[in-house]
């Protein structure tokens, strides 16, 4: 039998089977001008005239695009669509700078318990389970809603390019409270003492240094470029990714200064000063190499690893600089002033930091 034209979809075709199933065809010009005709699937296997009509118009938009036509994500031999299909596409398709910190994260711990999964009938109770099964392997919180937030991703992601019809189950899910709030701040020994660990690489000691003497983000201290740097008044010009807004920092010790000075006359005005055609993702080294020194100078020490708030991270650093003024006596502007915070109400937890602030204005209270 001959393959007969879909009276309602364009570039559709059935044949139909002497069992009396129907597979369904799409034909389209690839990017030379050839026509090109693909099998998508047996009716038997959930496959509609509506659904190859999407992939049809996904396929030539890609074409046009010089792009590759997209997987499908349902499986020509099973009734799937399976999270791992989806994921697949994901990874490989979308553009995010977050992507192979993602894929990381899903290989580890999403994969293996519902990379085979089918999607359509995934419930709200199968990701409460999944949500379970991480708190008793002593992940935290926060942890385990980045694990909810990437299946999620993967998930909308596939239904916005159409190549998975259905709901995303995740948002019926609970996010588990988090308390976002470090309590871990190193004192001033513990700062000389990862100053000296890391005076041996330059890449780290221009990191911690400038991380100590900023308070900035990491993500403002990766991308401060020579451009904007002013030696003469020992400033920068920095970048807060997360209000989108720029603020100015400050060079606070001679070691750093030279530091820095060094770096400019070595990069070109639009490069960043921590940069390295050595990495090729400055990002994830900086991140290696200063966990493991975090774990050999302070984390050893926790008993639970996941410990989000007495582990000492990167944004330590931060919230070690913003902390020490709080205890020395600056005010909440000032502090928010360095900070670049949105507003004083982000600050509270410093300021109760000084536990001798309100001790002067109240001894001049009634003289």
């Amino acid at each position: 039998m001959s393959y007969i034209k879909s009276k309602r979809f364009e570039g559709v075709y059935q044949y139909i089977l002497q069992n009396g199933d129907i597979t369904y065809h799409i034909t389209y010009k690839d990017d030379e001008n050839k026509t090109v005709k693909k099998k998508i699937g047996k009716k038997s296997e959930g496959i509609t005239e509506s659904y190859c009509s999407q992939i049809r118009s996904e396929t030539i938009v890609k074409i046009r695009n010089d792009e590759l036509p997209p997987k499908i994500a349902i499986s020509k031999k099973q009734n799937t669509v399976t999270l791992d299909s989806l994921s697949e596409y994901y990874f490989e398709t979308k553009d995010s700078k977050s992507k192979h910190k993602f894929e990381g994260k899903y290989n580890l711990r999403i994969k293996d318990v519902l990379g085979n999964k089918d999607v359509r009938y995934l419930t709200e109770n199968d990701f409460q389970k999944f949500q379970q099964t991480l708190l008793k392997d002593g992940l935290s919180p926060h942890t385990i809603n980045c694990y909810i937030d990437i299946v999620s991703a993967i998930i909308s992601y596939s239904i916005q390019k159409r190549i998975y019809v259905g709901k995303n189950t995740t948002q019926l899910v609970s996010k588990l409270k988090v308390d976002n709030k470090r309590e871990r701040i190193l004192s001033k020994s513990e700062v000389g003492d990862l100053l000296e660990s890391v005076e041996d690489n330059w890449i780290l000691n221009l990191f911690v240094r400038l991380s100590l003497s900023i308070g900035g983000r990491v993500s403002t201290i990766l991308n401060i470029k020579k451009c904007d740097v002013d030696l003469e008044n020992r400033m920068f010009t920095l970048k807060d990714f997360k209000n989108d807004s720029t603020y100015y920092g400050y060079i606070n010790d001679d070691i750093l200064y030279d530091l820095v000075k060094n770096r400019m006359d070595m990069i070109g005005d639009n490069d960043c000063l921590l940069n390295s055609s050595d990495y090729s993702d400055m990002e994830r080294y900086i991140g290696r190499e200063m966990n493991s020194i975090y774990y050999y100078l302070f984390n050893h020490k926790l008993q639970n690893q996941n410990d989000r708030k007495n582990k000492v991270v990167n944004h330590t650093l931060r919230h070690t600089v913003l902390s020490h003024l709080a205890m020395n006596g600056e005010s909440v502007y000032t502090i928010k002033s360095i900070s670049n915070h949105k507003s004083i109400s982000m600050l509270e937890r410093y300021v109760k930091l000084n536990p001798i602030i309100g001790k002067k204005p109240m001894e001049n209270l009634w003289k």
